[in-house]
């Protein structure tokens, strides 16, 4: 894929687009607890409570103690069991830090994400790709979920970029809408959107190269 010659930066959805879906991950809770749920059962029970943690309206350790107890467990925060269940989310690309380290050699690297902060930061450090973002945005940073405009602007302004100058990868087509909204070149993945009618489409996130 040959980018537009304007594009000085690369900013990355990190679910779907870094990361294996967190959200996979959720439907697995019943069994990683061995409780007799069906993947859809578990997802919603994880989802409302994911929202809030993923707004900063909830800390990680309310987060589980709150799950647990909504799958009959004692409501307990277990930094060991949170660490055995986010390895269950894994990068979509073996050497995912190559595949960075060749954008960043030429491009500012940013990541934009709906996420847990913390849960971000420590896969991210996990994977030894921390250090290759200039500016990494989380939802739970400011309170904001995309595809709200606000994050999309506010990460720009921390890469010193104008939007005009930067490319948005992600794997949702709402939040590819949102991005376009500002003047961002958007890139579409597919994962948990299959296809999307916004954005130039790409396989893998290596196609970047």
């Amino acid at each position: 894929m040959k980018l537009p010659p304007e594009i000085t930066t690369i900013v990355l959805d990190f679910n779907g687009v870094i990361a294996s879906d967190i959200n996979a991950a959720a439907r697995s809770l019943g069994e990683f607890w061995g409780r007799p749920l069906n993947p859809a059962e578990a997802y919603a029970r994880w989802r409302p409570l994911y929202l809030k943690a993923s707004l900063g309206q909830i800390p990680v350790e309310q987060f589980w103690k709150e799950l647990r107890a909504s799958f009959g467990l004692a409501p307990a925060y277990s930094r060991e069991e949170e660490a055995r269940w986010l390895s269950s989310i894994v990068p979509l690309e073996t050497d995912v830090a190559r595949t960075l380290a060749k954008f960043g050699g030429r491009y500012t690297l940013g990541l934009l994400s709906n996420y847990v902060g913390s849960w971000a930061r420590i896969l991210l450090a996990q994977w030894g790709i921390t250090d290759l973002f200039r500016g990494i945005l989380i939802s739970s940073d400011m309170g904001v979920r995309k595809p709200d405009l606000a994050p999309y602007r506010e990460i720009c302004r921390r890469l010193e970029v104008n939007p005009g100058a930067a490319l948005y990868v992600a794997d949702e087509e709402e939040d590819l809408v949102a991005a376009e909204r500002v003047g961002m070149f958007p890139v579409f993945i597919p994962g948990e959107d299959r296809d999307s009618s916004a954005g130039t489409k790409i396989k893998v996130l290596s196609d970047l190269i």
